[in-house]
């Protein structure tokens, strides 16, 4: 019986990578390509978050900038030693501006101004998401989109957390610190697994799969980051799936606290998903002064607010 089950549980398994490749390749060839193909050659382009991987490289596109952690010979220096990438430091771009805690926008000079903004697997590492929305808000031109690769938990590591609520964003931007806090730390180390498959997990995914840290190393850690003048300390401190991130987005929107709307999220493809966000702009005469939201606005945002929570209820 036990033979049988782990060869069941084998089949499912390689069922599920092959189902998530063909998703993967549908959804990446279709909208997602269209996306990033519409990206102009002269456009005005923030990459941030880059490292060894950037998309959109200066020899092609002439008036991009990057923004990360480090300099160029700094991110060099740091991924030189990491055999699992160092032979893609060539592709590091000259850093235009360094991260130095500060909101981004306080970095890059008032007229210089973006026709899109992009950033892979960056979002889930911001210490409060909601400054850095509306960072990026600042940032775009009229008309310019925001462009989001996001990891799905359900493909990582998180595999087994849940998805960031409303509430948690709120807290780190109305209580703001140079680093995460110590909830997200617990919450990232304790529930962090020893496997990061990049496909949808399913249960027979998770046959030999364990916690990679203990209960007690997830409290110093949490306590650690608590404590005044702690170091960054990364974690995703953020977790998403397409409808949560949809979700979150309406949320702030109705809040008032950013004009970023959704234009586009994709379905998970691989271990991610693409969302496109554009500023908004009520021009209606009952437009709310507080959220710039118009009425009608408004009562269409309820409703997908309500349509979305229902789908991410707990069953």
């Amino acid at each position: 019986m036990r033979t049988v089950l782990a060869t069941w549980s084998r089949i499912v398994s390689r069922t599920n990578r092959l189902v998530g490749k063909l998703r993967r390749s549908i959804v990446k060839r279709g909208r997602v390509a269209q996306v990033l193909a519409s990206v102009r050659d002269d456009a005005q382009i923030l990459e941030i978050g880059g490292g060894y991987n950037p998309r959109y490289t200066k020899p092609r596109y002439a008036h991009v900038h990057h923004l990360d952690h480090d300099t160029t010979e700094g991110l060099r220096a740091k991924y030189r030693t990491d055999p699992t990438v160092s032979g893609s430091i060539h592709r590091i771009q000259p850093i235009d501006f360094v991260f130095d805690g500060r909101p981004i926008d306080a970095l890059i000079p008032p007229a210089l101004r973006f026709d899109v903004i992009y950033g892979s697997h960056v979002l889930e590492h911001q210490v409060d998401l909601v400054g850095h929305l509306q960072s990026l808000q600042k940032l775009l031109k009229p008309g310019g989109r925001v462009i989001q690769m996001i990891p799905d938990l359900r493909t990582t590591f998180d595999a087994l957390r849940y998805p960031t609520v409303t509430a948690d964003a709120l807290v780190a931007h109305l209580r703001p610190a140079p680093v995460h806090q110590g909830k997200q730390v617990f919450d990232g180390v304790s529930r962090e697994l020893n496997r990061n498959h990049g496909y949808r997990m399913c249960s027979a995914a998770f046959d030999g799969v364990n916690f990679s840290h203990g209960l007690h190393t997830a409290l110093e850690a949490m306590r650690a980051a608590d404590r005044p003048g702690q170091p960054y300390a990364d974690v995703h401190a953020w977790t998403f799936t397409p409808e949560s991130f949809e979700l979150l987005m309406i949320e702030l929107r109705l809040l008032g606290l950013t004009r970023l709307v959704p234009t586009f999220v994709s379905p998970l493809y691989g271990n991610q998903f693409c969302a496109v966000l554009e500023r908004a702009s009520d021009t209606d005469a009952d437009t709310d002064t507080d959220t710039g939201l118009a009425e009608s606005t408004r009562a269409a945002l309820d409703a997908r607010r309500l349509a979305l929570s229902r789908r991410l209820r707990v069953r």
